[in-house]
C-alpha cells in the first residue's frame, strides 16, 4: 500500500468556523472605547446571543448609523453576518473593526477565521499572527493558525501550532484530532497514532477521531484494529465511512 497515497485520500479534520460565531464572545465595547462611549445596540446583542441573526443584522446596522466610528459595532455586524452565513460581508466587518482598532485581538482572530472560511489561507494566518501578538493564551487562534498552516501543506508549523493550543488547554479536543492530521502528513505515525487515541478518549463519538485512527492502523499493518475502528466508524459517519471502503477491504 502506498502510504502517501493513503494519506492524500483523507480530508484534513476539523471545523473551521466555530470560533467565528459560537465562541466569539459579542463585543460591548473595544480595547480603545471608555466607559464614556459604549455600544448603543443591546438590542442587536440580545438578538446575537439568540441566535436571531437577522434580526441582529438590522440591529446593528441601524445602531452603526449613529455611530460608524464604533469598531465594536462592526464586530458585532460580522458575527451577524457570519451566522447567516454570509461570510464575505462578514470579512469585510471584521476587516473595518480591526481598522478602527488594530491592536484588538479578538477582531483579528475573527478575520483570521472568515479568511479561513472563504479558503483565503495566508491572509488567514498572517491575521492569526497578529491576534496572538495580543492573545498569546488563546487556544482559538492556535487552532486556527493549525489549519490554516495545514490547508497550506505546512504541517509542520500546523504540528506547532496544534501542540501551542493543547499546551494551554490538554483538553480541547479539536487541536488533539488535528494533531494527529499534522502527524499522519508528517509520517509520523506512532505520534499520530496517540493523537487521534486521545482525541477520541476526550470524545468517543468523534467521527473524525476514529477515521484518523483507522487510517493510523492501516499504514502499521493492524488490519483487525483498523477493522474495529472502522465499525466504529460506520455507526457514528456512513458517509466519512465511505472514504475508506475500498482500502479496508
Amino acid at each position: 500500500m502506498n502510504k502517501r497515497l493513503l494519506i492524500l485520500t483523507i480530508l484534513v479534520v476539523g471545523g473551521v468556523l466555530a470560533s467565528l460565531v459560537l465562541k466569539a464572545k459579542i463585543a460591548h465595547s473595544a480595547p480603545e472605547e471608555t466607559a464614556e462611549s459604549p455600544a448603543v445596540s443591546p438590542r442587536g446583542d440580545v438578538f446575537l446571543q439568540n441566535k436571531k441573526y437577522q434580526e441582529a443584522l438590522r440591529a446593528y446596522q441601524k445602531a452603526l448609523q449613529q455611530r460608524p466610528q464604533a469598531p465594536e459595532l462592526h464586530f458585532n455586524l460580522g458575527l451577524a453576518y457570519a451566522g447567516l452565513g454570509r461570510y464575505r460581508e462578514a470579512l469585510a466587518s471584521f476587516q473595518e473593526a480591526v481598522r478602527r482598532s488594530p491592536t484588538w485581538g479578538r477582531a483579528l482572530a475573527n478575520l483570521g477565521a472568515a479568511h479561513l472560511k472563504l479558503q483565503q489561507n495566508q491572509e488567514a494566518a498572517d491575521a492569526l499572527k497578529k491576534a496572538l501578538k495580543y492573545l498569546p493564551d488563546d487556544v482559538d487562534s492556535h487552532y486556527l493558525l493549525g489549519l490554516a498552516y495545514g490547508k497550506m501543506g505546512h504541517h509542520q508549523a500546523a504540528r506547532e501550532a496544534f501542540e501551542q493550543a493543547l499546551r494551554i488547554n490538554p483538553g480541547h479536543q479539536p487541536s488533539q484530532k488535528n494533531l494527529g492530521m499534522a502527524y499522519l502528513k508528517l509520517e509520523r505515525w506512532e505520534e499520530a497514532g496517540n493523537a487521534f487515541r486521545q482525541a477520541a478518549r476526550l470524545k468517543p463519538d468523534d467521527a473524525e477521531a476514529h477515521l484518523g485512527l483507522c487510517v493510523y492502523y492501516l499504514q502499521i499493518g493492524d488490519r483487525p484494529a483498523a477493522a474495529r475502528e472502522y465499525k466504529k466508524l460506520k455507526e457514528l459517519d456512513e458517509k466519512l465511512a465511505a472514504q475508506l471502503a475500498d482500502l479496508i477491504k
